[in-house]
């Protein structure tokens, strides 16, 4: 029997159980994108649970105690929701998360066998450098096995951060609602710290917006179908940018009026045609639920 709430002492995770009816043998562990707390990523994934998707909440950063932002956060959250899941008899355990989530369930997916599945939508598969607001830590963002994994530092926390972000809001390129991925476009990107997604044992469906106003997505979702595709990745994959959605795709926002509201201050493309973003992460969610129909 699994448990309603899972914590760091009892278990060596962060979790909360969402059963639902339909597919008894499979359940999804459901990763929060950075900054989500535990309401807005429940009725984000609601959707997955509506279609009879059994879901396990996990976090890896801001929930009961943890970190507000991840710092060598573990893989082993991720290993030891799995253990659970399959000490209650689910054969079959895939992945999702948006944004952060997505690239800690690639990085799951990509060191721990026993996941069969991932969704991410609007992930980076680089590995990068923790930080607390706007002070860089010098630390990995994950770790496994109590060692950091290898990252690419956030070149623009190691400047003076307010001559960088004033430069990036005035920009013509970035602006106020692209401030962040300003940031990222000056990092060094190497391959130490490159997520090794073809060591994945998972059909893989991946997700991006035309341009992404926050991280370079829409960069490493071609990238990573690139590497499959040469390496002769022997699970189903799928990858599909959606032009006029935004970083916010494949959850379901239309009960959280207020955060869609805050999100149009943030992110261009939210400000710009918000509708057309809705409609992104309704065929996005679309897309997810028929990916999820042909995992055997």
């Amino acid at each position: 029997m699994l448990k309603e709430k899972y914590t760091i002492e009892q278990d060596g995770f962060v979790g909360y159980w969402h059963p639902s009816d339909g597919h008894e043998d499979r359940a999804i562990i459901v990763f929060p994108g950075s900054g989500a707390d535990y309401e807005l990523t429940r009725n984000g994934s609601a959707f997955l649970g509506k279609a009879g998707w059994n879901r396990l909440l996990v976090a890896f950063a801001g929930w009961d105690g943890l970190p507000e932002d991840p710092v060598l956060a573990p893989v082993e959250y991720a290993e030891n929701a799995i253990a659970a899941l399959k000490d209650a008899g689910f054969d079959k355990i895939g992945v999702y998360g948006i944004s952060a989530g997505a690239k800690y369930a690639i990085t799951a997916a990509s060191l721990l066998p026993g996941i069969s599945l991932v969704i991410a939508a609007s992930p980076f598969d680089y590995t990068t450098e923790a930080f607390k607001g706007t002070k860089a830590l010098n630390e990995s963002t994950f770790s496994f096995r109590g060692e950091p994994l290898p990252y690419d530092p956030t070149v623009t926390l190691h400047r003076n951060i307010l001559n960088v972000l004033f430069r990036t809001a005035f920009s013509k390129k970035y602006g106020t609602r692209r401030m962040l991925r300003g940031c990222y476009d000056e990092n060094v990107q190497t391959e130490k710290a490159r997520i090794k997604v073809e060591n994945m044992h998972a059909d893989f469906l991946m997700q991006c917006p035309g341009y992404d106003d926050c991280w370079p997505s829409d960069e490493a979702v071609p990238r990573m179908e690139k590497i499959l595709k040469e390496a002769g990745y022997p699970y189903r994959y799928k990858a599909t940018v959606y032009e006029k959605g935004s970083h916010l795709l494949c959850g379901d926002l239309s009960g959280s009026p207020d955060y869609l509201k805050s999100m149009k201050r943030i992110l261009q493309a939210e400000y710009v045609d918000q509708e057309a973003c809705n409609k992104a992460r309704e065929d996005s969610m679309k897309e997810a639920l028929d990916f999820l129909e042909g995992w055997e």
